[in-house]
């Protein structure tokens, strides 16, 4: 099953497709999607996969934080990687705005499931080394700028 990554910002993000990214709009037998969202405008973050797969991710029941030694590869890791370096460029273009963005991962299909939770992360500090995605917990990206 495949990993979809949805944005949600206070103004629609633009369409676009790169060979690492792609921003879509929501198709429509996802959008139970959109009611987890506290931002209006939701978006389809797809990596070089297509999908989201290329966002490294793990399954848990509470939230898992990147330790040493943690398996975050992949057969195509060096694809991977550009694809969370294009979505960390993606999120500060989005923060410049001045605007928090939210993030929920989740298996497709499971869409209208509840977020486990809430997690909070620091854009300005995230790493595309060690960055992964707890599926199914929303989260809160901040800038640490202030906001105008």
């Amino acid at each position: 099953m495949c990993l979809m990554l949805y944005i949600a910002t206070a103004e629609a993000l633009p369409v676009t497709a790169s060979a690492d990214l792609r921003v879509e709009a929501v198709d429509d037998a996802r959008r139970g999607v959109e009611q987890w969202f506290s931002h209006p405008a939701v978006r389809f973050i797809g990596a070089h996969t297509g999908c989201s797969c290329g966002f490294p991710s793990v399954i848990a029941e509470s939230p898992v934080e990147y330790f040493e030694g943690m398996t975050l590869g992949s057969d195509d890791r060096d694809a991977d990687l550009r694809s969370v370096r294009a979505l960390l460029a993606l999120l500060h273009h989005a923060a410049d705005r001045g605007e928090r963005v939210e993030l929920y991962p989740v298996a497709d299909g499971d869409e209208s499931k509840q977020p486990k939770g809430i997690i909070d992360w620091q854009l300005d500090v995230l790493d595309p080394e060690r960055l992964f995605f707890n599926e199914r917990f929303m989260y809160v990206i901040h800038s640490g700028r202030p906001t105008a």
